[in-house]
């Protein structure tokens, strides 16, 4: 369970980078269409996914 969780982790802080970087790209240039695509459309489905199944798992998490 570990290991998920920390796959997990490491995916939502490289996804939430990616967006920022994606929002100040298009602030730089909106012609590019970094936000409104498909594919940052299932970036951020799968970010939401991530952040709800690791905050599910925080909060069942058994103390020991």
């Amino acid at each position: 369970m570990s290991k998920v969780r920390m796959l997990i982790s490491h995916l939502m802080v490289i996804l939430s980078s990616m967006f920022v970087v994606f929002l100040i790209l298009d602030q730089f240039n909106p012609m590019m269409n970094f936000i409104d695509n498909t594919i940052s459309r299932w970036l951020l489905f799968i970010l939401c996914t991530a952040g709800v199944a690791q905050s599910v798992m925080y909060w069942t998490k058994e103390d020991a």
